[in-house]
Parts: C-alpha cells; sequence; structure tokens
C-alpha cells in the first residue's frame, strides 16, 4: 500500500487503490493513463488458452520470461472458486501430480498471483492455493498476496475464503502459526509412514510426517479453527486397513479433519483408480474411531484440471 501512495502522489491525475483490481481486459483509460505516466505496468499476464468444462474452466497465463501456468475457474451455485497457481513448477515432484515434472523454475511474485484472481471475474468468492506449485516453498509472496487480496481498501477478500494447500513444511507451518490470518489449511499428507510418503513425495523426504502432523495442529490449536488432512487413496499403496487406523491415531481427536481422495488419471503416470468399496472400507475405519471424514468431490477432471492434472506450460500452451 505504501507503495501505491507513493506512485498516486503528486497533481497528476489520481486513482483509487481498489482501481487497480479492475477485472476487465480492457481496462478504463484513466486507469490507463495513470500507470503510463508513472510507468506501471498493471497487467503482467497474458491470457492465452481458456477451455471450458461441465462445472469448470482451466485458464493458461502466459509469463514474461516464457513460461506459462494454468488456473482453475470453479462454478458453484454461491459463486466461484479460484484454484491458483503459486509457483513455476513444482519441487516436490510427487509421484501423482504432473505440475512438478519439470521442477522448479522460479517463485511467482504477489502480483503474479493476486493477478490470477483478478482475471478470473468478480464472481470469485474463494480461493484455494491448490494449482501448480507448493505455496508455503513461496511463502514471503504467497502471504504478500494474501494480504493484498484481503486489504479492505482494495479486493477485501475475507480470509476465511482463502485456503491454502500445502505438503507441509514444518519450519514455514511454525511461521504460518504466528501470522494473524483467519486463513483455511489443507495438509497433503497422502500416506501412514515416511516410507510410503517418502516415496510418493520424494521432494518431502526431509519432513517428518510426525512434525509435519503435529505442526499443522498446533496451528490449528492456536487459531482456533480446523486442519484438513487430504488423502489420496491408491490402490496398493497406502489404502489398507492399516493405513486406516494408523491415519485415525495420527490425526486423532483433534482439530483434524480427512478429506479422501480419488486419483485423477494423467498420460504416463501408472497408477490405479481406487474402487467405491475399498474407499467406502477406509472411511468406515475413519468414522469409527471418531474422525470426520468425507470424500471430496473431483471438479475439473472433464478438462484435465483437477488436482494434480496442470502442467507447467509455454507460451504455445505445450508441456515443459
Amino acid at each position: 500500500m505504501d507503495e501505491f501512495n507513493a506512485l498516486n502522489a503528486g497533481s497528476v491525475a489520481q486513482v483509487a487503490y481498489r482501481d487497480l483490481f479492475c477485472p476487465h481486459a480492457d481496462l478504463p483509460r484513466a486507469l490507463r493513463n495513470w500507470s503510463e505516466v508513472r510507468g506501471v505496468q498493471l497487467r503482467s499476464l497474458r491470457k492465452i488458452t481458456h477451455e471450458r468444462g461441465g462445472r469448470s474452466q482451466k485458464v493458461l497465463f502466459g509469463l514474461h520470461d516464457g513460461y506459462a501456468v494454468e488456473s482453475v475457474l470453479i462454478r458453484r451455485h454461491d459463486g466461484r472458486t479460484a484454484c491458483i497457481s503459486s509457483q513455476v513448477g513444482c519441487a516436490f515432484a510427487c509421484q501423482f501430480c504432473v505440475s512438478g515434472q519439470a521442477g522448479l523454475k522460479r517463485n511467482l511474485l504477489a502480483g503474479e498471483i493476486v493477478e490470477q484472481v483478478v482475471q478470473l471475474g468478480p464472481m470469485v468468492n474463494r480461493i484455494v492455493f491448490m494449482g501448480i506449485g507448493e505455496p508455503l516453498n513461496n511463502y514471503e509472496h504467497v502471504l504478500k498476496a494474501i494480504r493484498i487480496l484481503r486489504d479492505r481498501r482494495g479486493m477485501h477478500f475475507p480470509t476465511t475464503g482463502i485456503t491454502l494447500s500445502s505438503l507441509g513444511i514444518p519450519k514455514a507451518l511454525v511461521r504460518l502459526r504466528e501470522e494473524h490470518l483467519a486463513i483455511n489449511l489443507t495438509i497433503s499428507l497422502h500416506a501412514t509412514t515416511q516410507e510410503v510418503r517418502d516415496r510418493l513425495i520424494p521432494g518431502a523426504r526431509k519432513h517428518d510426517i510426525n512434525e509435519v502432523i503435529a505442526r499443522a495442529l498446533s496451528w490449528a490449536e492456536r487459531h482456533g479453527r480446523i486442519v484438513t488432512f487430504a488423502y489420496l487413496v491408491l490402490p496398493g499403496i497406502n489404502d489398507t486397513i492399516a493405513d486406516a487406523r494408523r491415519l485415525a491415531r495420527l490425526v486423532g481427536k483433534r482439530r483434524g479433519r480427512v478429506n479422501l481422495m480419488r486419483w485423477n488419471p494423467v498420460d504416463g503416470i501408472a497408477l490405479k483408480l481406487t474402487n467405491d468399496r475399498s474407499l467406502g472400507l477406509f472411511r468406515g475405519v475413519l468414522d469409527r474411531a471418531g474422525v470426520p471424514v468425507v470424500v471430496r468431490d473431483t471438479q475439473g477432471r472433464d478438462i484435465l484440471a483437477a488436482c494434480g492434472q496442470l502442467w507447467l506450460r509455454d507460451l504455445r500452451g505445450a508441456p515443459v
């Protein structure tokens, strides 16, 4: 905000801070004139393509350095959810996800994160950091973006409508615990033993699974909120009754709940889809243990826009 005030000072025509978040591709003339006089680039993302599905729309945003990231707009009866990216690629190389196949190229800047929300339209009333990248691996820019989004002088977006989804970086969770932000937190767990988690998420090998869970639950206690543990049920890997019982013990009857997920298929990744019976048995163990659990509905699979299906691309739209 201080940067804006400095730019907006003087006798030349001024604009309101909220004007910077105009969602229209064709910006008002007064705003264009303001930016030209001050040498400010108001739009750094170029919308290259978009695909529409049943309830979702996938948008490919071009970046200044030749890369492009994907974002998703999900239609709900009471608004729209923006699923946004936080990095250009990802360093964690999850075996069930294509976003990190090219590795991490760079962090997205706070402005590039905010602009995804702006360009996805004025009906967005929920934001989920579930696109490309690990948000807590880009801590400074992600937190700066959240503060910009929630500023009452601008978009005035309620932080209770923002969900940060992370693999769980313990040091970053310690910092997040002390932030005065009433966001929602989802931890992508996907395993109940260190061995299996290391195999599924190679980039998280140095993060002890017990510490990840402990730090997340500590965040929940500190803020009086519920932390969600996302668990991708994969046949023959993490779907046994023993896994379900371990998960129930790990989460316990504390401020945690479990979202069970089905894998979203991607070409080149040889994983199997769980069947309803196995999913039901797994869920039943958690139910009987008193752990709140739901099977999460998947949106965007018809246009390859569901979790794990977003590619890092170039400006031609080709996967990197």
